[in-house]
């Protein structure tokens, strides 16, 4: 979630500056710096090399301008963007990926003109009818698109489209520099009234030009020839590592040298939002607390598990909701954001002491301390540090111990209360968010495979348990899906490792709602006969082991690797094989079960590493596989030591043993 905390005190901010709530203007003002920005009526395709005409598409033209626009008969600032794209189509699917086209108004904000063409190879120019562009919201309804269709595009079309809109009042930002699709001619520019000087700071790319002032606009601009495309790669957060840039108000000339919504006001900010009641909400909050019966004597992590299962249980998330915290209480609906608000509230009245923190998604932009933007004050955290452990208050489907992995091996703003007599104030400090070991995350796997007498057909005992960020895609919700369903859900969970699995017993363990998988791991067992794991060749049989342990991922590419490796979550897997040979037959190649691949600085204690072996006590064999993941990221420098461990596990899910008789 974009904090409403941060939202409403930026407003609350822009108001000390002199700066009055923005008032959407119906037309592009005249004193916009880009207000006569326009394409060139007539023209032909703009001129590409000949290596770009051989690639699907190509960005010929990004050209994107904000301005902070100080409005002097409304005395207020607005916020006005301008963006331009070109974009050279030379193949199907580029024509299918980009002949839609979505526009984001944000609530509050409004689209003031809009236009878009095609210019084919032969210089046929068509422009899009303004009547053909449509508004929809996407899935959550929370964010509405102006969309439009564009007909008629051949290979070697362009597609160019450019609009101005309206934004809420932010006074900061993000933006995307680089995608998929290289990009040529690449412009970014920040304007604000002369007053106003914004910090802008480039990640994975250059460095913007230093601010100049012109006709009392004072204008940050990055230009790039050309930008390399960022392609999807596995094991790392493409959207995070791609050309971005972060600016943020820093200062107004009417306040000095005083540098503007740092770490500090966020901290005071919050803390005042979050924690101060009205008498009706603490009249709610007591009431609630009296339902949720918490023992006197209980331990406060007692506590703080009593009440997150209680909130979490009966109250439903809903980010329309009403942001009074009594109006939530009462009709059991709350947003993210008045989540986090009761949780501050009764972790209060039951004396547990904690921590308010703020955090980002690292899947998104990796928290920098650095700079102080509030764009990184997305998501809300608690952290106890009687126990330390986390909470994620806003998220019902976590539970104590876990918060969602993105958000860990990652830093965030940690606010604590200080208390000066009577008086309630805030320190706030950025600090390290860590994530869950391997063990913690474990996904355990115990097979016990029998042959049939005619050596047809197996008879499969398997057990999956799944801890950890392993089980968080499927506990939290398992209880929610319809009870005909959960069997073919689960069924198909087990024809991972099985494919033709026909079921003769299928059982779950704790698959309750509001459980942790830190202590209550999700289980699944099922005992299913297949034809397909043992195979005749002449007078042998071929035992397809290796596929007994599931689909694995492959790392087989032959591209040069872009980003340093980092992992959703450490993991672990322990596997154990067991099946008892028939009398009379021997396996062939039992050394094939033997592997031993790991990656790590120190020999000794790798952080990765794949080791498989096996026992033999007369005609009964065990297999035992384990694989683990104890550290996020790795530097591609050395990403031949990492591939080679994830390609271990793919190497032996292709791993068939060969039976035969005993000479």
């Amino acid at each position: 979630m974009k904090s409403i905390f941060v939202a409403r005190h930026l407003a609350a901010l822009a108001i000390c500056l002199l700066l009055a709530p923005a008032v959407l203007a119906q037309n592009t003002p005249a004193n916009l710096r880009h207000a006569a920005y326009s394409w060139q009526a007539k023209r032909a395709r703009l001129p590409i090399s000949a290596a770009d005409a051989q690639l699907p598409a190509v960005v010929v033209r990004d050209f994107t301008a904000h301005e902070y626009l100080f409005d002097e008969g409304e005395k207020n600032l607005q916020v006005y963007s301008t963006e331009h794209r070109i974009v050279r189509v030379n193949s199907a699917d580029a024509i299918e990926r980009f002949n839609k086209i979505y526009i984001p108004v944000q609530d509050g904000g409004q689209l003031l003109s809009i236009k878009a063409r095609t210019i084919s190879p032969s210089g046929e120019i068509v422009e899009v009818n303004q009547s053909n562009i449509k508004e929809l919201k996407d899935d959550d309804g929370d964010r509405r698109y102006k969309i439009f269709a564009v007909e008629g595009v051949e290979k070697g079309s362009e597609i160019e489209y450019l609009y101005t809109r309206s934004r809420p009042l932010r006074l900061y930002g993000r933006d995307y520099l680089q995608s998929e699709t290289p990009a040529r001619d690449v412009t970014f520019e920040l304007i604000s009234p002369e007053a106003l000087r914004f910090d802008v700071r480039i990640y994975h790319g250059p460095k913007a030009d230093r601010d100049t002032v012109v006709q009392g606009k004072r204008i940050t601009r990055l230009h790039l020839a050309q930008v390399a495309p960022a392609r999807e790669e596995a094991f790392a957060n493409v959207t995070a590592e791609q050309m971005r840039v972060e600016y943020k108000l820093a200062y107004n000339q009417a306040r000095g040298n005083t540098r503007l919504f740092t770490w500090t006001d966020a901290s005071q900010y919050l803390h005042q939002n979050i924690y101060t009641l009205s008498k009706d909400e603490n009249k709610a909050v007591d009431k609630l607390l009296k339902q949720i019966n918490v023992s006197a004597g209980a331990t406060p992590e007692a506590k703080v598990q009593a009440a997150e299962h209680y909130v979490k249980s009966n109250f439903n998330l809903d980010p329309g909701a009403d942001t009074n915290l009594t109006q939530a209480i009462s009709t059991r609906n709350a947003s993210e954001s008045v989540f986090t608000k009761l949780f501050a509230a009764l972790f209060n009245r039951l004396g547990v002491e904690h921590e308010l923190g703020f955090t980002t998604g690292r899947d998104q932009a990796v928290f920098d301390e650095t700079f102080d933007t509030w764009n990184y004050l997305d998501n809300a955290v608690f952290y106890f540090p009687a126990t330390k452990q986390w909470l994620a208050p806003g998220r019902p489907d976590y539970r104590y111990g876990m918060i969602p992995a993105e958000w860990t091996a990652n830093q965030g703003l940690f606010i604590r209360t200080v208390k000066l007599g009577s008086t309630e104030s805030a320190v706030g400090k950025v600090r390290p968010i860590p994530t869950l070991t391997a063990a913690q995350t474990s996904n355990d796997l115990d097979v016990k495979v029998q042959f049939s007498p005619a050596l047809d057909k197996t008879t499969v005992d398997i057990r999956q348990v799944f801890g950890g960020y392993n089980a968080q895609a499927i506990q939290p919700y398992y209880s929610f899906i319809p009870e005909d369903k959960r069997t073919e859900a689960m069924q198909e969970l087990v024809k991972a490792n099985v494919k033709d699995a026909t079921f003769k017993a299928l059982k779950v363990t704790n698959g309750e709602a509001g459980l942790s998988p830190l202590t209550k791991p999700f289980i699944v067992d099922a005992t299913v006969e297949s034809g397909a794991l043992l195979n005749r060749a002449g007078p042998r049989y071929l035992f397809h082991i290796g596929e007994l342990i599931g689909p694995q991922s492959e790392l087989y590419q032959t591209e040069e690797r872009q980003f340093d490796v980092e992992n959703e979550f450490n993991r672990s897997y322990h596997r154990v094989i067991s099946f008892e040979l028939p009398a009379g037959y021997q396996v062939r190649n039992l050394q094939d079960l033997t592997a031993n691949v790991q990656a790590g600085p120190d020999a000794k204690a790798p952080v990765y590493y794949f080791r498989s072996g096996y026992q033999q006590q007369g005609q009964k064999i065990t297999v035992t596989i384990d694989e683990v993941y104890d550290q996020i990221r790795w530097p591609k420098k050395d990403f031949e030591a990492y591939r080679s461990v994830i390609n271990a596990a793919a190497n032996f899910n292709k791993v068939v043993l060969v039976l035969e008789k005993k000479s």
